[in-house]
């Protein structure tokens, strides 16, 4: 993505379907499907055509991650992807004065969870 501010370059972005936009994809679709570790996972489909419109056809997309709004009005997650160089910790906000609104933010690495050593005695 472009950095035209000066500030860190986000690492990812997302906008509202637009219809108006050739390149946007509306979610007609969702399932699951059994992965390969036994494991269910979720596919999302988009109805699609050729550009002469005699070829119908329905693009499949995987769900990777999933990301939540905080009361704080930031978003948190992760994303577990291989295109995305494995499991990354997500934190993203609402960009809603942006010339296109969008919700944006950074993937980190993510932060391993310590296990319990502070036990108190009752």
């Amino acid at each position: 993505m472009a950095n035209q501010s000066g500030n860190k370059e986000k690492d990812f972005v997302l906008f509202e379907y637009d219809p108006t936009n050739e390149r946007a994809v509306k979610i007609d679709f969702s399932g699951n499907i059994k992965l390969s570790s036994g494991v269910k996972g979720t596919v999302l489909g988009s109805k699609g055509s050729s550009k002469d419109g005699n070829t119908k056809f329905i693009k499949i997309f995987k769900q990777v991650g999933v990301l939540f709004k905080g009361d704080d009005n930031k978003f948190t997650g992760d994303i577990n992807d291989i295109e995305v160089g494995g499991k990354k910790a997500l934190i993203g906000w609402l960009n809603a004065d942006a010339k296109v609104p969008n919700i944006s933010g950074y993937s980190n690495e993510p932060k391993e969870k310590g296990s319990q050593t502070n036990k108190m005695n009752f």
